[in-house]
């Protein structure tokens, strides 16, 4: 195994284990275990556990969560129409979806916030914390000019403005789903978050004859 290799096992493994046991749980040892390795090796790829945080947040985070965005950003339905009604329908489907993926492995959301909280809390790895969100609202905000493109809308605000807020929705059904698992506070958020988004939507004027 090169590297590369062990350390994208190492980096993959470790995001795993913080899903299932939390930043805390995450040591080397439990780490090299599940990604197969001997623990001796663990210095071949990485200087350290910080070090291998760092990578998880640079890389594992950012990836994973872009894959679970792909399910809200507007675009993935066919409405039969356009406009503020196809991204108002589109945007309240795909947090649904978003909400499906998230009850279908919520570990790995968790991990994502419970590696924001830990980077937070701790100096080495607050600037590496940041940067993770910084590209988690840049993958959203590219997913509202996606959608705003095929609906035919613009946004009133820069979407790199907006993407924090998609972020924080996701956030906020994350905490809520993991706290309580209660589907109906979940779907008020849902609700809530759609009306603040299309709050946001400005139709082009229609032309003039």
């Amino acid at each position: 195994m090169s590297v590369d290799q062990r350390r994208s096992a190492l980096v993959e493994a470790a995001y795993r284990v913080i899903a299932d046991h939390g930043v805390e749980g995450a040591t080397t040892r439990r780490i090299c275990a599940h990604a197969g390795m001997p623990l001796a090796s663990f210095h071949y790829a990485f200087e350290s556990r910080t070090a291998l945080l760092c990578a998880v947040m640079d890389t594992a985070v950012p990836s994973d969560i872009a894959r679970m965005l792909e399910a809200i950003v507007p675009s993935a339905v066919d409405t039969g129409t356009t406009g503020r009604a196809d991204m108002q329908i589109n945007m309240d489907l795909q947090f649904r979806a978003f909400y499906a993926l998230l009850k279908t492995d919520p570990g790995r959301m968790q991990a994502t916030i419970s590696l924001g909280i830990y980077a937070h809390n701790h100096p080495e790895l607050q600037k590496v914390g940041k940067q993770m969100y910084e590209r988690l609202y840049g993958v959203a905000a590219l997913g509202l000019r996606l959608g705003g493109e095929r609906s035919g809308i613009t946004w009133s605000e820069p979407v790199e403005d907006l993407g924090p807020v998609v972020i924080a929705a996701t956030n906020a059904i994350t905490l809520i789903y993991l706290s309580t698992a209660d589907d109906v506070v979940v779907e008020k958020i849902i609700e809530a978050a759609v009306r603040e988004m299309m709050s946001y939507v400005v139709e082009p004027a229609p032309a003039a004859d």
